[in-house]
């Protein structure tokens, strides 16, 4: 293993030393009663010896305590401690905003005279990866449909240089999408059962 360094110089290589890490910092950030280890697990979505192994971790950084004993014990955050309070609590609120941040930029972006904007996919479903995409599907008015593509190509770079995401936007005039539905086309059956609507419009108000 690297040398990590001095704890008081660079105490974050210790705390995400491993991904388990932050799964409890994030499971525990919103209780102050505090979990049993093995609910824990369950919410962060490791086994319970791994879970285990992490809370103990973070327990010799005092950065979790337990209250009770034996099998009543339960894990809670050290709330009073500089890092959770100063740096981590923030840093999980920040990841917490990221989606709802990503949407108003979204809705910033775009321009009138677009009808409607809708997410869907992996972003919607909270199946995303590292590297994926954020289906978008735009449906403009025909003689705005060139200037909508042309705006949206603008919008994916700036995406790309502020999140690092790729935004994966396609633009329809209401006919073509009709079209589409009108044909069980399987892309627009996805956006109208699990689409997110960012403006006001609704895409299946749109397309009435």
């Amino acid at each position: 293993m690297k040398k990590r360094t001095g704890f008081l110089e660079h105490p974050l290589n210790w705390v995400f030393s491993t991904p388990s890490s932050i799964a409890v910092l994030r499971v525990l950030r919103d209780t102050k009663e505090g979990m049993s280890g093995r609910a824990v697990a369950r919410a962060s979505g490791f086994n319970h010896q791994t879970c285990a192994l992490t809370i103990n971790r973070l327990e010799g950084l005092r950065l979790v305590k337990r209250q009770g004993s034996g099998k009543t014990q339960l894990i809670s955050l050290n709330f009073d401690h500089f890092l959770i309070r100063e740096a981590l609590l923030p840093l999980l609120r920040k990841e917490r905003e990221l989606i709802a941040r990503i949407r108003q930029d979204i809705v910033k972006m775009i321009e009138r005279p677009i009808l409607s904007a809708t997410i869907f996919g992996s972003a919607v479903r909270g199946r995303s990866k590292p590297g994926s995409d954020i289906d978008l599907i735009v449906i403009a008015p025909v003689n705005a449909k060139a200037g909508a593509k042309s705006k949206m190509e603008d919008v994916g770079y700036e995406f790309i240089r502020r999140y690092g995401i790729r935004l994966s936007p396609i633009v329809m005039t209401v006919r073509e999408a009709k079209n589409r539905v009108s044909k069980s086309d399987s892309l627009m059956e996805n956006v109208l059962r699990e689409g997110i609507d960012l403006l006001p419009a609704k895409i299946r108000e749109v397309l009435k």
